[in-house]
């Protein structure tokens, strides 16, 4: 986890904590991403896929075993 990402999952803990709401609304994160100091400055771009680190290992059928 970046230092960046560290700094956002503490600042929704705090928020959620101080406003007693356990899912801010994507309204609330935008402000509160706000209040970290992001702006945007630059024109949008399209999005990038997510890609995780590390593949997700294949189950065979019926065995419920891990594959290598």
């Amino acid at each position: 986890m970046s230092d960046e990402q560290f700094e956002f999952l503490m600042a929704v803990n705090e928020y959620k904590k101080k406003n007693a709401r356990p899912f801010p609304t994507w309204t609330e994160v935008l402000e509160l991403i706000k209040a970290l100091g992001y702006r945007k400055v630059a024109e949008p771009q399209s999005l990038k896929p997510f890609k995780k680190d590390a593949k997700p290992k294949k189950v065979s059928s019926g065995t419920h075993k891990e594959q290598e």
